[in-house]
């Protein structure tokens, strides 16, 4: 399997160091300069584009954040007398501001055409390989999810394991609003994500090597989630789908694993919302009906094979681990090393700017507190 996937990776590094050797060629001939110059010089427009567009989304999830208890004021009769269409109105807000416009803007600024939101989905010849890839990304993104929880458990004075469970702080009221949710997190985010990071960001920065491309495209997409329980499991799976990106040439079989992580913690919040789990949690002790009793038999046999996919997942997330090859950049622009490439990205003006509200989204939310505060005046 990996082999296969390499042979692709090196295949699409030939493709886009063939097609930059042209471009840089005709423009060495017309007198533009040295080829390591120009490509240089191509690079830092494009880590500019990055640092602008990080800036923008940022804000606008800060914004989005700031204004949220304007929403819910306004919103605050429905929520009585109907919280699962209130839920749904919020969840309708979130998937505009965090998925929907930041899709198109990618589209505008990282010049990543619409027309790749059909086009760059189209299932590739080696879809079912990719696709089998499932159980290790599910046991990488699980364990380094666990590891997290654990980890903020002991550094918390009074850890609260269902708080750190519910990572997004989405609770829905009634088993309709936690359908809303299920589509939400099973396709919308999914769709609109790819296009984003394995989308638009990846492809922006592979001409200058997949690893650097997959590692950067990785992190934004972890920063993005806005907070740290979520920030390391979503890197690490965004490592794992840059990856089979990169391998199939095609958004399809990430955006459809992605869309399978996602729907397992869509199914438990359905099954969270039901009844059944709801007197249970409460009360141990408390008598089922025969149709809950049915219900809380499902959610067993379910927790019980989410467990043992994350078990096979973690062993052969290992075995792939090792066997993996590492990522070479295309030759055109070899000479110069990732760490330098990424100081390069690092100290760009626009991509500093970013950094400082990406430490304000991952800590205090000044920005996010500045917004309401204005709102609530």
């Amino acid at each position: 399997m990996e082999e296969n996937l390499q042979q692709s990776v090196t295949a699409a590094d030939g493709e886009n160091a063939a097609r930059e050797n042209t471009k840089l060629a005709a423009s060495a001939e017309a007198g533009g300069g040295s080829v390591k110059t120009d490509m240089m010089k191509s690079y830092k427009t494009d880590c500019l584009k990055l640092g602008f567009f990080l800036i923008v989304t940022l804000l606008i999830r800060d914004l989005a954040s700031g204004l949220s208890p304007l929403l819910a004021r306004s919103l605050e009769g429905l929520s009585n007398n109907n919280p699962g269409l209130a839920y749904a109105v919020n969840l309708m807000y979130s998937g505009i501001c965090l998925q929907i416009i930041p899709s198109l803007l990618a589209a505008v600024m990282l010049n990543f055409s619409l027309k790749n939101l059909c086009g760059g989905f189209k299932a590739p010849k080696n879809t079912k390989k990719a696709l089998a890839n499932f159980p290790a990304l599910y046991g990488a993104g699980m364990t380094v999810n666990l590891a997290t929880m654990g980890i903020m458990l002991l550094l918390r004075e009074k850890g609260d394991i269902s708080d750190m469970v519910n990572t997004t702080g989405l609770n829905p009221p009634n088993f309709g609003s936690s359908f809303v949710l299920f589509v939400l997190l099973a396709v919308i985010a999914p769709l609109f994500e790819e296009f984003i990071f394995r989308g638009a960001v990846l492809r922006l920065l592979q001409p200058y090597g997949n690893g650097l491309a997959i590692f950067v495209s990785a992190f934004c997409f972890g920063i993005y989630h806005g907070n740290f329980r979520q920030f390391f499991y979503a890197f690490a799976l965004g490592i794992c789908l840059g990856y089979i990106a990169v391998a199939t040439k095609s958004l399809f079989c990430s955006t459809v694993l992605h869309a399978l992580f996602n729907s397992i913690g869509g199914i438990i919040m359905i099954f969270i919302s039901t009844e059944a789990v709801q007197l249970k949690s409460l009360d141990q002790s408390a008598e089922l009906t025969d149709g809950q009793h049915l219900v809380m038999t499902f959610y067993a046999l379910f927790m019980i094979a989410v467990l043992l996919t994350a078990i096979f997942g973690f062993a052969s997330m290992i075995k792939k681990a090792v066997r993996i090859r590492k990522f070479s950049p295309p030759k055109l622009w070899g000479e110069v090393g990732n760490g330098k490439k990424l100081a390069v990205l690092m100290l760009t003006g626009t991509v500093i700017l970013a950094e400082l509200i990406m430490i304000d989204v991952m800590g205090e939310n000044y920005i996010v507190r500045g917004i309401a505060g204005l709102i609530g005046q």
